[in-house]
């Protein structure tokens, strides 16, 4: 059967390079779950290639990686053709994806919101974790906790300027937390990024109107001052294969998710930590308990402000430090864990997209 990924036009993406598990972008890549989902659908007689190899009206199952709208007007080839979507990318930055009406061309639809699902129509998978691509765990010493350094923050995105009200976006939480350690604590906290866009200093919410009223001198003079907020924690980047061990060097990391507002949506910043033995300072989903164990990581709301939560971080003792541990470890030998594996998700995925509809 000829089967066709639909994916975002991108030439890092198109020509099957999504089943090629490079970087992306300078990034270790993400795509594992496509290679393994292509796998496991090779077993099955299933030739998956993407939309420039295998055009959607040629191939007997389509299937949409975030791309909902491309299909709204499609014309199906065939009877028996099967047009399923997967949805990934959070409501917070793609909301026409998520919207009920732009589903009803889909037969299926696979989808990490578990509020969503009712094994009908939409069906629940787990955001993967590539297991297999991380060192073997080490649980830091004593002398190792000793010689860590306190606190990191590995990203790409942030936001400097608030999100309009009702946004689920953590970006400006993720800002917020680097402003305050870079003012009051710069020696204790590094920053790696593979590159702060100078878009992001200059960028103020209502900026149209401010570039009317507000002297450009005075908007630069605002950016120079976001740079250097960067500037003074910023460490450079750090490898796509070096992440880990990065993180190895610390005791506590910033472990922040893009958004907070879509249930499931848990991505690997949290599960990179763990396997460094890091002991991540987790925000998201108020629900990530259902999905990890919340004695396995410091969650920021706990606490009212940075300087209670640098306090607790700075005063743990070695003791303290391995209830942390303890917990992660029963959590990455456990059965729970299986749950984010690659290879269930992609054959639990399988299975669905090759009902019958």
């Amino acid at each position: 059967m000829k089967a066709t990924l639909y994916v975002r036009e991108d030439p890092v993406l198109l020509e099957n390079r999504i089943f090629s598990g490079e970087s992306l972008y300078g990034m270790k890549s993400d795509t594992y779950l496509y290679v393994a989902l292509r796998d496991e659908l090779a077993k099955k007689g299933v030739d998956l290639a993407t939309q420039d190899i295998h055009p959607p009206e040629d191939s007997d199952l389509i299937i949409s990686l975030d791309q909902p709208l491309y299909f709204q007007n499609f014309t199906r080839t065939r009877p028996s053709q099967k047009l399923h979507l997967i949805l990934t990318e959070p409501a917070t930055y793609y909301p026409d994806n998520w919207l009920s009406q732009n589903h009803a061309s889909f037969d299926k639809i696979l989808t990490y919101d578990y509020s969503r699902v009712d094994n009908k129509r939409y069906f629940h998978f787990y955001f993967s974790i590539d297991f297999e691509d991380f060192p073997p765990y080490k649980r830091p010493s004593e002398q190792d906790f000793n010689d860590r350094r306190l606190c990191v923050l590995m990203a790409a995105a942030f936001g400097v300027a608030k999100p309009p009200k009702g946004s689920g976006s953590l970006l400006h939480e993720r800002y917020l937390t680097l402003r305050w350690f870079s003012k009051h604590h710069p020696d204790e906290f590094d920053l790696y990024t593979r590159g702060i866009s100078s878009s992001v200093y200059s960028s103020f919410r209502g900026a149209g109107l401010l570039g009317k009223v507000m002297p450009q001198g005075i908007m630069n003079l605002i950016a120079a001052q976001r740079k250097k907020i960067f500037a003074r924690v910023d460490r450079g980047s750090a490898a796509p294969d070096q992440k880990i061990q990065t993180l190895q060097r610390y005791r506590f990391s910033i472990s922040y998710e893009n958004t907070g507002d879509t249930p499931g949506c848990l991505s690997e910043k949290i599960f990179d930590s763990f396997a460094a033995g890091c002991v991540p300072i987790y925000l998201g989903h108020q629900e990530v308990d259902r999905l990890v164990p919340s004695d396995c990581f410091i969650n920021r709301r706990d606490f009212k402000n940075h300087e209670e939560l640098y306090q607790y971080t700075k005063t743990m003792t070695y003791q303290q430090y391995t209830k942390y541990l303890d917990c992660i470890e029963s959590f990455l030998n456990g059965s729970q864990i299986k749950m984010f594996s690659k290879h269930v998700n992609a054959r639990s995925m399988a299975e669905v997209l090759l009902m019958p509809v």
